[in-house]
Parts: structure tokens; C-alpha cells; sequence
């Protein structure tokens, strides 16, 4: 049996979209592409993924036409599991042992809490939402930084840690906001050696008013929230650019986003 890859979505900030993002991010893994996907939702007391998930059931329970949908899909929703950050150990080990592809870990909006550096030790990869804000920025930097401490502790005894790798991404992005905002903050990351995403997720209502743990977004939808990028960025980092997914596609490293607005506007003037 392959072991699944244990990603987490962190920040030391509530309200960056950790929850949102881990739930696009699963449906489209298990419902677009076929992998089997398990959320270990550690985000107490909110634990936001979970309510998520009972909002559908009750949609399931009350709604005709979401449950012709959910039967047309024919997947069986993944399973999300409420853990304390000090059981998310415990919990990780346990779905281990059932064959999914990914356990995703929807993590505190805090690091000060007992339990997260052995939770940080089963997680391969940590990726971190981040706005622009000189507030989030600082935390989401700060975070990085003790990520860094901890990923060079730990590369001596490989035995001691899972982490292999830690992302920070642009999560609500506005195209309006100056680009020096961006620009500025990308190249303090870069001077101190944190690793940025290319991936934007935009600023959009579908972003909060279509989340779902039963369906995901249509492709085209999240391409245009910049979902798809950030999905298909992850799996090239995750997996490898080349592979294939359940479903056949085939997972290729996005062009940059300065590559991609060049190519809209080529198709704009043809």
C-alpha cells in the first residue's frame, strides 16, 4: 500500500481561507480528479470544514435536486475527521491505513498551541494563504521563518520529520490593488529564502458562495478563480509534473502568470 501525501493549510491568522481553500482543493482532487481524499479538520473551536460538511448534509436531507446531483456524481463525499491538533497524530496514522491518496489538514489559526510541532512532523507539505496586507504578510513570513528553523532541525534525522516543503500563495487577490504591493512583498520573500507560489486565487463571490465538501467546482470556474493553477501547481510540487491522475489527466507545471496574461492578450487581439 502507497502512503498518501499529508498536506496542511496554516497560517497564524483567522480569516486568511484556509478552510475555503482546503475544501476547493479536496472537492476538485476527489471529484474532478479521482483521488481519494480524506480532510482531518483541526480548526478548533470553528472547526469551519465541518460545518461545511453539515450544511450540505442538510441540503442532502431537504433538497431533491441536490440529491439527483450527488447521485448523477456517483463518488461517495470524502470523509472529514474532527481532531484536536493534540489527536491529529493519532488521527493522520489511522487514515493512513485506508488507501487515500491524500490527507488533507485543515490546521489552527495559531501556533501557539500544544500538539502542532508533532502535527508538523506527519505533514509533507505546508501551504500558506496569504493577502495583501502588511499584517498578513509579517505573519505569514514569521511562520515561514520558524518553518525554515524547523525543516533544517529536523534534514539531519530525516526519521524526525515528514516536511518536505513549505509554500506561501496570494489567497484573495485583487487585480485593482497596486502591483507594487505584490511585486514588494514577493521580492522580501525571495531575499530571506521563502519560497512563493506563482498561483493567485482572485477575490470572488464563487470563492466563499460555491464551496462544497459533496461537489466541486466545474474546471472552468476554477480556472477562473485561479483554483485550477494553484491545484495543478501543488500536484507538480506534490507528485511531479508528468503524472496522471485518476481521471487521466495529466498533471503539467502552470506558465507563469505574466506567461498566461500574454497569451489572454494575444487571443484578445486575434
Amino acid at each position: 500500500m502507497k502512503e498518501p501525501k499529508v498536506i496542511a493549510f496554516a497560517t497564524q491568522k483567522g480569516g486568511a481561507g484556509k478552510s475555503t481553500i482546503s475544501v476547493h482543493v479536496a472537492s476538485a482532487l476527489c471529484y474532478i480528479y479521482g483521488y481519494k481524499v480524506a480532510i482531518v479538520d483541526c480548526d478548533y473551536p470553528q472547526n469551519t470544514v465541518n460545518v461545511y460538511r453539515t450544511k450540505d448534509k442538510q441540503m442532502l436531507a431537504s433538497d431533491s435536486a441536490f440529491q439527483k446531483r450527488l447521485l448523477k456524481q456517483d463518488i461517495k463525499p470524502y470523509p472529514i475527521v474532527i481532531s484536536s491538533v493534540e489527536k491529529a497524530v493519532d488521527s493522520i496514522e489511522k487514515l493512513e491505513q485506508q488507501g487515500f491518496d491524500f490527507i488533507l489538514v485543515d490546521t489552527p489559526g495559531t501556533i501557539n498551541i500544544t500538539g502542532l510541532p508533532e502535527l508538523l512532523r506527519m505533514v509533507q507539505y505546508i501551504f500558506l494563504p496569504m493577502e495583501a496586507d502588511l499584517g498578513t504578510i509579517a505573519s505569514t513570513m514569521g511562520y515561514m521563518q520558524i518553518l525554515s528553523k524547523f525543516l533544517k532541525s529536523t534534514q539531519l534525522d530525516p526519521d524526525e520529520s515528514n516536511l518536505l516543503g513549505y509554500y506561501a500563495f496570494w489567497n484573495k487577490f485583487v487585480k485593482s490593488e497596486k502591483k507594487s504591493t505584490y511585486d514588494k512583498a514577493a521580492q522580501l520573500l525571495k531575499e530571506k529564502n521563502l519560497p512563493l507560489l506563482d498561483s493567485r486565487i482572485e477575490l470572488m463571490i464563487s470563492y466563499k458562495e460555491k464551496r462544497s465538501t459533496m461537489f466541486s467546482l466545474p474546471e472552468k470556474e476554477l480556472d477562473k478563480l485561479g483554483m485550477g493553477r494553484l491545484i495543478m501547481e501543488m500536484l507538480s510540487i506534490v507528485l511531479g509534473p508528468g503524472e496522471v491522475t485518476p481521471s487521466g489527466k495529466t498533471i503539467e507545471f502552470p506558465t507563469s502568470n505574466e506567461d498566461a496574461a500574454a497569451v489572454e492578450a494575444s487571443d484578445d487581439s486575434n
